[in-house]
């Protein structure tokens, strides 16, 4: 006889993981490909690092802003259809842009729409999880969602290979055909499917998510987070926050650049864009649990400095690309941000909650995120305008040069500055002690099979 699930121990649902693997597949089918989309539209520096900007800045700063009304509100399965169906549809409307400039301001709109989908989203499978089994549960959802984020990625950078496919189903499909599938400009073919198929999945994740059982989330009391009154306070968190601003400010000033490598300089496919986005997926997905075990061993600071230094080489091989015309260094580099990520994510976020008083890691979390969302929205746009003040002087290739190189120094001294940041606890395992054994232990464990 099958044991019932307690409140502590409680799963979520298989509708909840069908949800989120339809949502992260409809990201997953475009979002790879926006700033290919602006570039093949000629769109300067400037429109490049204004279009990366708008999309930081509203999943930040509104996120906490929806997660207080829903809460207020109630009905948090509404909100996540409304953020889903508006947000993911709204992609598809991006075929339409005539400018650079509709093209960010349609993209500002669907990056509030779709903001309205992720805090309550997260509110609604929190209810769904037992206390005791949490962290194992997202590890599961988050598996799950990430291999289908890869999956879509591929297939879409697969269908763009052969435009030809929408006039074909326009032909099959008749006079039906120009009703469902309105003609485009010859040139934005290739991006058709991925927006369409974007909008198709997202209606039907967003009717999905009203299916699934909604109870009640265990933080009912959200505000807008104190932004100023925790980043006054001395102690940990504060002095983590401005070795981020530093960090998160050169790390974003190469974002709107890498694009210009991949599919001016190189001159990518569709298909090859979509493969170095699947190589930094799956090695994030590969290396998260592992790099989790370790800073539960030996601190989250080695890990947050591990993942912050690994991030300087990124911007310094698409920089190599100037002279070295290899696809090669932008897959190795998608590797190693893969890894990066892996290894600061989870410690970031570890941290947090390890210095953040018990009752306040939520709002830790949320101030967390809108600081830094903001120094990205002004690294990314400010590096657009530096850039597009530098083409003159130096030409196109060499302006892009140095920026990837400002980015490259401002980088490393920022991965220093996370030297100052102190573990509330000791931890008394080295890391590469540990990383060699948690290696040593996965091979005799694949001889044992």
């Amino acid at each position: 006889m099958e044991k019932p699930q307690t409140t502590d121990n409680a799963r979520l649902p298989a509708r909840a993981y069908l949800v989120g693997s339809l949502t992260q597949f409809a990201l997953g089918l475009h979002a790879p490909f926006l700033n290919s989309y602006l570039v093949d539209m000629g769109a300067t520096y400037a429109e490049l690092g204004a279009f990366r900007s708008v999309g930081n800045v509203a999943p930040t700063i509104l996120q906490p802003a929806w997660g207080a009304t829903s809460d207020r509100v109630g009905h948090t399965r509404a909100f996540v259809a409304f953020g889903t169906f508006t947000g993911l549809f709204t992609v598809y409307l991006f075929l339409w842009a005539a400018t650079p400039l509709d093209m960010i301001v349609l993209y500002a709109i669907q990056s509030i729409l779709f903001s309205v989908q992720i805090p309550t989203w997260t509110c609604l499978i929190g209810g769904l999880m037992g206390e005791r089994n949490r962290g194992s549960e997202l590890g599961r959802l988050g598996m799950v969602t990430n291999l289908a984020s890869l999956i879509a990625t591929l297939v879409s950078g697969f269908i763009a290979g052969f435009p030809g496919i929408v006039a074909a189903l326009r032909e099959i499909l008749g006079p039906l055909g120009q009703v469902m599938l309105p003609p485009v400009e010859a040139w934005r073919e290739i991006y058709y499917l991925p927006f369409y198929l974007t909008a198709v999945v997202g209606i039907s994740a967003s009717i999905l998510s009203l299916l699934v059982k909604e109870k009640q989330c265990p933080n009912r009391r959200r505000s807008f987070p104190p932004v100023l009154k925790l980043l006054s306070r001395p102690g940990d968190f504060r002095r983590f926050c401005f070795a981020a601003t530093f960090f998160s400010f050169g790390m974003s000033m190469a974002w709107p650049y890498f694009i210009i490598v991949q599919r001016v300089w190189l001159q990518n496919t569709l298909l090859e864009i979509a493969i170095a986005s699947a190589i930094m997926t799956l090695s994030t997905v590969i290396f998260t649990i592992p790099l989790g075990w370790v800073s539960d061993r030996v601190g989250r600071q080695p890990l947050i400095i591990l993942g912050r230094t690994l991030l300087v080489l990124v911007p310094l091989y698409y920089a190599l690309v100037l002279f070295n015309k290899s696809l090669m260094l932008i897959y190795y580099s998608n590797f190693v941000a893969g890894l990066a990520t892996a290894a600061h994510a989870n410690a970031s976020t570890a941290y947090i909650y390890d210095v953040a008083p018990e009752d306040e890691r939520g709002s830790h979390i949320s101030v967390y995120n809108v600081f830094t969302g903001i120094i990205f929205l002004l690294g990314s746009l400010l590096a657009g305008l530096l850039g597009d003040a530098l083409v003159p002087f130096y030409g196109g290739q060499m302006a892009v040069f140095s920026m990837l190189m400002v980015s490259t120094v401002l980088r490393g001294v920022g991965s220093v500055m996370y030297l100052q940041i102190r573990e509330p606890r000791e931890y008394t395992p080295h890391l590469w002690r540990e990383i060699l054994g948690l290696i040593h232990r996965r091979r005799h464990d694949a001889d044992s099979v």
